[in-house]
């Protein structure tokens, strides 16, 4: 059990002295339901990404993610309905004993000591401040929101200009953290393509990067996935956006484009890819055609189509850069795939079942592209999208022996790549990163190209400028 769940105590404190002023038992019980719901919420955001309620939890609370969400985590719904009620009946109970046994007074100091030992940095309070902060971030001009971040000459689109390299591949793989490649009998083949090829092991994950869509929206834009106003589902209502995107700069390139994913609902990430200029690839293109999956394609499948599309493009006369994302590994113990018990031995769980199947098929994936030749004119680059989510699990377990952190795999040379592996990288370098190594000459500029300062930490630069980034993005959007 994850130490900051301790934080439910104070909070319950606060819940019983807050009730305990209520004369009728009717506002007792509406109080109680209703903070209860906060401390639940709490529970929950800790359980699934390990900290607080933060402007991911909010993100993540549309209608669509919620009933996805439920689909996934069948037992843990079960698991909070059943403490949310127990912690109503226990709470109600305690209210009544706060108010016949405790002097108003002492209640009130008991709850200035509760709100006090949770007001510290990074602490629940501060993570409610954070949604304030990208939620309440002005629209402004997009000048004017590039010059509050120091991003002076900054290239329009109108004013783009890119010359082709080489092909690009880039798999995005779901929550597929380092940690998996310690094990040798789940990572063989990604254990063996990190010798071969060049692998970069300081990629910590950033605010605003990490879950599914977000980590695309950076990778692709270079800028986090905070955005002002206080929609749930942000960019939802937008066509396009003013910021330059790895799909701007390979369009005018002359590059063919494509996103292949188990579904364009998962996450909202299709509508995300087309708004970048992406076009999907899903099941949707292949009624029938494979085994229904969560989400719509197991990761087996995901790579035969993209193996599909990597030939119908290698057939035109252009370049092409084809974007991929996985999804069977997602939490909390994978997608199974009958199909991979004939290939993968049994493991003790489900996820390092899944796990090993994700690195078989992307073993397979990169062998077909060396044996066809393909790499001779292609860059590819392979990193988790996120951290695994959840806790409990004994794959959380396994993975937190370490400190947990992402990675890039790619066959791109560390000199094109204007970086060393053991130098750290982020989140928000890998569009500079992906047309560096694929040798693609633009004066396309992302935000990583401001912050040239000599071992920045530019994971504490998006900390400290979480609200002028959500402006940013905010300001970028053309909405319908």
């Amino acid at each position: 059990m994850p130490l900051s769940t301790l934080i439910v105590l104070p909070l319950l404190i606060i819940t019983v002295v807050v009730a305990s002023f209520f004369k009728r038992k009717k506002w007792q019980l509406l109080v109680i339901s209703l903070l209860t719901v906060f401390v639940v919420m709490e529970l929950t955001s800790i359980y699934f990404s390990g900290g607080f309620i933060d402007y991911q939890f909010y993100v993540n609370l549309n209608i669509n993610d919620i009933i996805q969400g439920l689909f996934i985590f069948k037992l843990q719904a079960l698991l909070v309905i059943v403490v949310f009620l127990g912690f109503v009946f226990l709470l109600f109970k305690l209210a009544s004993l706060f108010k016949r046994k405790c002097h108003p007074l002492l209640r009130l100091v008991l709850a200035m000591i509760a709100i006090i030992s949770i007001s510290y940095h990074n602490g629940p309070l501060s993570r409610l401040y954070e949604i304030y902060q990208v939620t309440n971030a002005p629209r402004e001009s997009f000048e004017q929101a590039l010059q509050t971040l120091n991003m002076t000459d900054y290239t329009n689109k109108n004013q783009l200009i890119s010359h082709k390299g080489k092909n690009i591949i880039v798999i995005s793989l779901e929550s597929f953290e380092q940690g998996f490649l310690d094990f040798a009998d789940i990572t063989p083949h990604l254990r063996q393509l990190r010798q071969t090829y060049t692998f970069f092991p300081n990629m910590p994950m950033s605010v605003g990067s990490s879950w599914t869509t977000a980590s695309m929206y950076t990778y692709m834009t270079g800028v986090p996935f905070l955005i002002g106003g206080y929609s749930t589902s942000p960019l939802m209502k937008s066509n396009q956006t003013q910021l330059i995107s790895l799909g701007d700069v390979l369009k005018q390139a002359g590059y063919q484009t494509r996103y292949v994913m188990a579904g364009p609902n998962f996450a909202g990430i299709g509508h995300t890819a087309e708004l970048l200029g992406l076009k999907v690839i899903s099941e949707k293109n292949y009624i029938g055609q494979y085994p229904n999956a969560p989400f719509g394609l197991y990761d087996k499948d995901i790579f035969d189509i993209a193996k599909k599309q990597i030939n119908d493009m290698n057939e035109a006369n252009q370049p092409f850069a084809l974007f991929i994302s996985t999804v069977s590994t997602h939490a909390p113990n994978g997608f199974y795939d009958e199909r991979m018990a004939s290939v993968i031995t049994p493991k003790d769980d489900n996820m390092s079942f899944v796990a090993a199947s994700l690195d078989y098929n992307v073993g397979q994936f990169i062998q077909y592209l060396e044996h066809n030749g393909l790499l001779e004119d292609t860059v590819f680059y392979i990193f988790p999208d996120h951290l695994m989510m959840g806790s409990g699990t004994p794959t959380i377990h396994r993975l937190s022996e370490k400190e947990r952190q992402l990675y890039l795999l790619t066959n791109a040379k560390p000199e094109n790549l204007h970086k060393s592996p053991d130098q750290t990288i982020y989140q928000i370098d890998l569009p500079r990163l992906i047309l560096n190594g694929a040798q693609i000459k633009s004066n396309a500029k992302f935000l990583t190209d401001y912050l040239t300062q000599t071992d920045m930490d530019k994971k504490q630069f998006i900390e400290q400028n979480k609200s002028k980034i959500a402006t940013l993005n905010h300001s970028a959007e053309y909405v319908k």
